[in-house]
């Protein structure tokens, strides 16, 4: 499977902040409802999940490097700096059929 660093970093980050909102959750049930227990349990189960995602994540090994300028920044310059690529429709003028009344 191909990825891109960055897209794991950001997978990452979310797992972490994922987490963390898990584990506040976690702390804030009651413990004298009824369905705390089994709740509590969802939550470290979540979390045990989550850290097995951050765990296979971070045995990826980078098997290519790519140059250090991504192909979407060079798209992007080049639809920029392309003087042939017209604006989108929703920018142009559109006439209008209407009379137009001056007062």
């Amino acid at each position: 499977m191909k990825a891109k660093v960055a897209h794991l970093f950001k997978k990452l980050e979310e797992i972490e902040r994922d987490s963390a909102e898990l584990k506040k959750m976690a702390d804030r049930i009651a413990e004298d409802r009824e369905y705390s227990p089994i709740l509590r349990e969802s939550f470290i189960s979540e979390m045990a999940k989550l850290e097995d995602q951050k765990s296979d994540i971070l045995r990826v090994s980078v098997s290519h490097v790519s140059p250090q300028k991504s192909e979407a920044k060079d798209m992007s310059v080049t639809q920029i700096m392309d003087p042939s690529v017209s604006e989108p429709p929703a920018l142009e003028k559109k006439k209008t059929d209407k009379q137009i009344r001056k007062y």
